[in-house]
C-alpha cells in the first residue's frame, strides 16, 4: 500500500512510499481509512519543528472501518466505523492513572503519525482498540474525520468553561477557533467576538456564517479598543487565544476583563515577553489546553452526529492522497481550513 511517510529528521523528508499493511495485535483494531485529515502537526513534522520519531506514516486526523479485530478484542467488530485520538497512553504513569492521558509521561509513548506508530496517511492502520472511539451510522467519514480537532476544540472548553451571557472573543479564525465558536455559542454566549488579519477574510466570513457577531480585522482596527467599546469598557469575559502568534497572546491580557479568563490553545514555538503582573492585578484565571479526553471524545462525536457542529463547513478540499502535496500547500498559504486526503 501506499504511505506518507516522514523519513528522517530535517526539512522536508517527506515521501510516497509502499508498505505492507500493518499485522495487528491482539488488541488492536486493522482500520481502513476512509478520510484524513492534515493537521498543523503534520506541517510542523514537515518542516521539522514539532516532536516526531521518523521513519512514521504522517496522519493522525482519521476516520475509517474496521476490518480486523484482534483475537483479545471484545467491543469492535468488523464493519465498525471508528476513530480516535492520536496519543496511546500508557495507562500506568500518575496522570493516566488519574484520567489525564492527554498528560500521559511515558517517554517512550506511541503517537499515531508521529512517534512509534504509523499513522492515517495510509490505506491501513493498526489501532490499540483502548483508544478507539466507534462512530454512528449517520456520520459522514468525511465529517467524522474532523472529530480530532472538534474534541480538542471541545477540550479547551472544558478547561476554560463559557457561561451563559458571557463576552467570548476568540483570537484566531482557524480550524480550532471555528469550532470554539460554535461551542460558546452552544454553552450560551451572549456575543463572540473573532479577530484576525487580512489573510484570514475568508476564514471571518465562515466566523460570519456561523453566528459571530462581531469581526475584528486587527491590521486596520485596534483589538483592544473595539472590544472595550463592544463591552462597556469592561473587557472580554473569556478569551481563547487560538492562533499561535505572540501578538495575539498579548493581546488576550489586554482585552479580558478583570477576574476573567483566557485559554491559550495555539502554540507560538517561541517564548514571549508578557508581565505576569497582569494576572496577578487582574486576578485572572488563565490555563491552557492540550489534546483531548474521553469525555470530549463523547461529546465531539455525540455533537458531529446532531449536526450541532457543523464541521462540514471546515473542509475547503478531499484530494486524493496521491495529491498531498497540494494538500499540504493550501493549508500553509491558509487557502484552505481543512483539507482531507483519500487513500
Amino acid at each position: 500500500m501506499k504511505v506518507l511517510m516522514k523519513t528522517a529528521k530535517g526539512e522536508g523528508n517527506v515521501e510516497f512510499k509502499d508498505l505492507e499493511p500493518p499485522k495487528i495485535k491482539s488488541d488492536e483494531l486493522l482500520v481502513e481509512i476512509k478520510a484524513a485529515g492534515i493537521c498543523g502537526t503534520d506541517l510542523h513534522i514537515l518542516h521539522d519543528k514539532s516532536h516526531y520519531v521518523p521513519p512514521v506514516t504522517l496522519g493522525h486526523e482519521y476516520a475509517g472501518v474496521v476490518v480486523e479485530a484482534g483475537s483479545d478484542v471484545t467491543d469492535f467488530a468488523a464493519g465498525d466505523k471508528v476513530t480516535s485520538p492520536a496519543t496511546i497512553n500508557c495507562g500506568v504513569c500518575h496522570f493516566c492513572r488519574i484520567g489525564f492521558t492527554n498528560r500521559c509521561i511515558d517517554p517512550n509513548k506511541r503517537i499515531l503519525g508521529v512517534a512509534r506508530a504509523n499513522g492515517a496517511f495510509a490505506r491501513y492502520m493498526a489501532v490499540p482498540a483502548k483508544i478507539a472511539h466507534k462512530l454512528p451510522r449517520d456520520i459522514p467519514f468525511e465529517e467524522a474525520a474532523i472529530a480530532e480537532p472538534a474534541a480538542c476544540a471541545i477540550h479547551a472548553t472544558e478547561m476554560v468553561p463559557v457561561n451563559m451571557g458571557d463576552t467570548v472573543v476568540i483570537l484566531g479564525p482557524g480550524p480550532m477557533g471555528l469550532l470554539i465558536l460554535q461551542l460558546v455559542k452552544l454553552a450560551g454566549a451572549s456575543q463572540t467576538i473573532v479577530t484576525g488579519i487580512a489573510a484570514d477574510q475568508d476564514r471571518m466570513e465562515i466566523a460570519k456564517e456561523l453566528g459571530a457577531d462581531h469581526i475584528i480585522n486587527v491590521e486596520q482596527e485596534n483589538p483592544t479598543l473595539k472590544i472595550k467599546e463592544i463591552t462597556n469598557d469592561l473587557g472580554a469575559d473569556v478569551v481563547f487565544e487560538c492562533s499561535g502568534a505572540p501578538p495575539a497572546q498579548k493581546q488576550a491580557f489586554n482585552i479580558v476583563r478583570r477576574r476573567g479568563k483566557i485559554g491559550l490553545v495555539g502554540l507560538t514555538g517561541r517564548e514571549i515577553n508578557i508581565s505576569l503582573d497582569k494576572i496577578v492585578e487582574g486576578e485572572l484565571e488563565v490555563k491552557g489546553s492540550w489534546g483531548t479526553l474521553w469525555t470530549s471524545w463523547k461529546l465531539a462525536i455525540k455533537l458531529i452526529s446532531l449536526k450541532k457542529l457543523k464541521v462540514k463547513t471546515l473542509i475547503s478540499a478531499t484530494l486524493p492522497l496521491e495529491q498531498w502535496e497540494k494538500g499540504f500547500q493550501l493549508m500553509e498559504s491558509k487557502d484552505a481550513i481543512k483539507v482531507l486526503l483519500i487513500p
